[in-house]
């Protein structure tokens, strides 16, 4: 049998085929994958490309989850957009979800029933699940109400200050050079029309952070000010989803967390914070895709999940 796991997020498509045995058989990624900001038709081109560049045939699966970055959590948003996605992904069952979803099951493995997930990528979110099943999630507003743990989010407010001190309101910061060398900005009308009339993908503005996150480390006090305060209101968020699911298990994924600075910083937080550590996901995103969609057909046994953590920690 063959099973097909998507994790379609913000800035990057990834995609693995396994067998029963949870053997990966192929993986393969591509471009962004959130419909709200590339649109369906490019969600769809993305993943047909993704299929096409498989080492073997994709045309016959029997299960796949697909992990969809602006998927929502509705059962009618998940099932309209199932209905699309069918027309491109050859699966005799196919079940589509939110991407934090999938981080969320994947991090837990099969170990755990309860635990929650802090998701920090282009967009960000907590999310979590109690030992009934009921899911809870907080933040993944979405980068216009706000994402403000998100890379798009620490980045958005770095291009602000910078804007308020080209209008003498704001202190010197680093970030000014970095926002007229990275992104080619020098003047308020310049960031207006970089919004406004241009209209560049969520994951152009999101690949900013890193570079607001090394004048951080560098000590810059603009930059710190602005890791803190994303800090600060992703711990808020953490503290309602883990009473809520009445457990002090906590996972992480996103690109953010691959800056030592973010990590430690929010390592540092959870612990002054909760009294615990970031625990390292079980699986990644696209391995509890993988696990979703076989329980699509049926259990999924300790051996099946180990095979899966095993060789995605090879690769």
């Amino acid at each position: 049998m063959r099973f097909l796991g998507v994790d379609a997020g913000g800035t990057k498509t990834r995609l693995a085929l396994c067998d029963e045995n949870g053997i990966i058989i192929s993986s393969v990624s591509g471009g962004p994958g959130n419909h709200l900001d590339i649109g369906i038709e490019k969600l769809m081109e993305t993943i047909s490309e993704c299929l096409k560049n498989m080492k073997q045939n994709s045309n016959e699966v029997d299960a796949c989850v697909l992990g969809l970055s602006g998927a929502g959590f509705s059962k009618k948003s998940c099932d309209k957009l199932c209905e699309l996605m069918k027309s491109v992904i050859p699966a005799r069952k196919l079940m589509v979800v939110n991407d934090c979803l999938i981080a969320l099951m994947g991090s837990l493995g099969h170990i755990r029933k309860s635990g929650a997930i802090i998701v920090a990528g282009t967009g960000s979110m907590i999310v979590g699940i109690d030992e009934n099943g009921n899911i809870y999630r907080a933040g993944g507003w979405g980068h216009i109400i706000g994402d403000i743990w998100s890379a798009y989010g620490i980045a958005f407010e770095a291009v602000k200050e910078v804007m308020r001190y080209w209008e003498n309101r704001g202190e010197f910061t680093d970030l000014v050079q970095y926002v007229e060398e990275i992104l080619n900005l020098h003047c308020v009308d310049d960031v207006l029309r970089y919004f406004y009339v241009d209209k560049h993908p969520k994951s152009h503005l999101a690949s900013f952070a890193p570079f607001v996150l090394k004048c951080a480390r560098e000590n810059d006090h603009v930059a710190r000010m602005i890791v803190q305060r994303s800090v600060e209101e992703l711990i808020n968020a953490t503290e309602s989803i883990l009473k809520s699911i009445h457990s002090d298990f906590l996972s992480y994924t996103g690109g953010l967390f691959e800056e030592p600075y973010f990590f430690n910083s929010v390592q540092e937080s959870v612990k002054r914070n909760f009294g615990i550590s970031l625990q390292e996901p079980y699986l990644p995103p696209v391995g509890g895709a993988l696990m979703m969609a076989i329980k699509l057909i049926s259990s999924v046994k300790n051996e099946v999940v180990q095979n899966l953590r095993d060789q995605f920690r090879n690769n």
